[in-house]
């Protein structure tokens, strides 16, 4: 089993507070408490603040959320994990830097998908970790919960680079959804990612090498890039 692999052991076992993936590799610590990821826990934030504000997407769909689930609602999990992931990786890849003048910052879905003139003129999309964001919450929105999804903070080892997906857990599989690969695949078809850490809105999951010490719970926001 591939390095990613083992993430479907971790999102599949929430109650053990550490274990080893199948093929020996990682030790899978639950950590706590998230407010060791402050973009994260930013995140979270400002999404409860535009949620009673009313501030809505407008794309990809003109109606907003409400247009997008009508249009994405499925009784086939798979179907609507299909479809977010389609959805949102027709939004253009622009990185922070370019975006926003700066090295690394994690945007609201209302943020990602507004058009160029909020906030900052010029603005298009965004990098890796709003992608992932972005789909986690619309996942929300039709009806899957948080214990089915993980934003998940990885290392390219084709790119040398830190990256952010998304998992979602379902029919005892973990599905990654991917700024960079147009499919969704599951965890174990993917061979490129060496994971680091997962994070919902209550725990966060740490991979450590297999035979060593957990280290001390830290934040790790700045992985993704």
């Amino acid at each position: 089993m591939t390095a990613l692999g083992c993430l479907l052991v971790l999102l599949c076992t929430l109650c053990a507070p550490a274990l080893y993936s199948w093929d020996g590799n990682y030790q899978v610590v639950q950590q706590q408490p998230i407010g060791k990821f402050p973009k994260w826990t930013g995140i979270l934030g400002s999404v409860q603040e535009e949620l009673a504000k009313k501030a809505d997407i407008n794309a990809p769909f003109a109606g907003g959320w409400s247009e997008f689930v009508q249009k994405t609602q499925s009784a086939d999990k798979l179907e609507m994990i299909k479809k977010v992931n389609e959805t949102f990786n027709s939004m253009r890849y622009v990185p922070d830097q370019k975006n926003w003048g700066v090295p690394d910052l994690w945007n609201t879905p209302v943020q990602f998908t507004q058009p160029s003139d909020y906030i900052v003129p010029g603005r298009v999309s965004g990098d890796c970790e709003d992608h992932a964001i972005a789909k986690y919450y619309a996942l929300q929105k039709l009806g899957f919960t948080q214990d089915e999804l993980r934003v998940l903070v990885v290392k390219d080892l084709n790119l040398g680079v830190g990256h952010c997906i998304l998992g979602v857990i379902t029919a005892g599989q973990c599905y990654i959804l991917d700024n960079q690969i147009k499919s969704v695949w599951t965890a174990d078809k993917i061979q490129h990612y060496k994971p680091i850490y997962a994070i919902n809105e209550t725990a966060w999951w740490q991979f450590v090498p297999a035979g060593t010490a957990a280290p001390a719970a830290s934040g790790g926001d700045s992985q993704a890039d």
